[in-house]
Parts: C-alpha cells; structure tokens; sequence
C-alpha cells in the first residue's frame, strides 16, 4: 500500500466534493464563469495539499519533523501552483495578483494542520489496516471531526483572504465583492456538513475492524 497516495487521492476526493457541495449551497445567481473558477480552483487546492501531505510523509519516514524552515520550505512551493492558477485564468474584466503576505499566516496554519495530521495517522495506522481503521486507531470521532473542521475551515479563510487580491474591473468590482461574502458562507455550510457526513461514515465502519 503507498499510503501517500491514498492520502492523496482521499484529500482529492474530499475537496472536490467539497467544492460541488459549495456550489450547490450558493443562493445567489453565479456569474458564468464562477462555476469554472471554482472548480479550477479546488484542483490548486489539491496540488498545495498533494505537496504538505508529500512532506509529511516524508519527514515522517525519515523520523524527523516538520518544524518552521519546513514550512517556509512548503509555503514558497505553494506559491508555484498559485502563480500557475493565475495565468492559466483567462477571464475577462478581472485583473490577479496574489498578494502572499496576505494569507501567509493563514496557509502556514493549514501547513501546520495537515502535516501533523499526517504524522498522527502515519503513526496509528498498521500496513494491515485500511485508511478508514488507521483513521480509528489514530483520532477519537470527536478528535477526528474537529481536525477536519479546523483543515477546511483554514482553507476556507485562505479562499477568503485570496479574494482580496482578485480586482475587476468596473461594473464587476462591487458584484464580485457580494459573491465573495456569498461563495465563503456556502463554504463554511458545506464544510460542517461534509465533516459531519465523513466523521460518520468513518466511524460507523467499527465493526469492520
């Protein structure tokens, strides 16, 4: 079993649900091409995540930790895939630059996060368990719930946080200020019923253990 990649490809297959659940909860009438931003934007989400989870696993085998030059390490690599999002957007009436220094403390929180998540199922989960009984082993369902919580809603203030560096030009500006507010408020809807939906799924498997 390469359990990086089943990290991997589990944290993919959470954010993109995550992501179609965010849409599906916005009440407002979506500019065309927010659906597309969206979704381009949940696959940035998923490469910085492939990268922490990456050298998580990494400093794990290796027995040591990811202390802050690592971090400062991961975050400068995050930018990469940031950059390439940014000029692979071709959207009319909307001028990008990702000011960093904005949502640094943030995305070094989610940094932090992930990677001693990482550490702790590492360290509970036997090659001879599946990922949902080395989730078991590793957390409480209490414990479990609020790690996720905390991990998609650092993710959600990011998103947040990187609004501020996207500016339209006129007469989008003050629309694109409102579906900003709307677009965080159904990410904050869908993150507590998606952590309420996988904290059960998982932990109602027990008695496949």
């Amino acid at each position: 079993m390469n359990k990086t990649n089943v990290l991997c490809d589990k944290d993919r297959a959470m954010l993109t649900a995550f992501s179609k659940r965010t849409l599906a909860h916005l009440t407002v009438r979506m500019l065309p091409f927010v659906t597309d931003y969206m979704n381009t934007n949940v696959m940035k989400e998923v490469e910085k995540d492939r990268i922490i989870i990456e050298h998580a696993v990494a400093a794990f085998m290796a027995d040591t930790s990811v202390d802050e030059p690592e971090i400062d390490d991961i975050f400068e690599q995050t930018k990469t895939v940031d950059r390439a999002f940014v000029k692979g957007l071709m959207i009319p009436s909307m001028a990008i630059k990702v000011r960093h220094e904005d949502i640094e403390d943030i995305r070094k929180a989610r940094i932090r996060c992930l990677s001693k998540a990482v550490f702790r199922v590492l360290g509970n989960w036997p090659d001879s368990l599946e990922f949902e009984a080395g989730i078991r082993q590793a957390y409480s369902e209490q414990e479990f719930k609020a790690t996720l919580a905390e991990i998609l809603h650092l993710y959600n203030q990011e998103t947040r946080a990187l609004s501020s560096s996207i500016n339209f030009l006129d007469p989008f500006s003050t629309a694109m200020k409102f579906f900003a507010g709307a677009i965080f408020d159904s990410m904050e809807t869908a993150a507590k019923e998606l952590t309420e939906e996988c904290t059960t799924t998982i932990f109602e498997e027990k008695s496949d253990d």
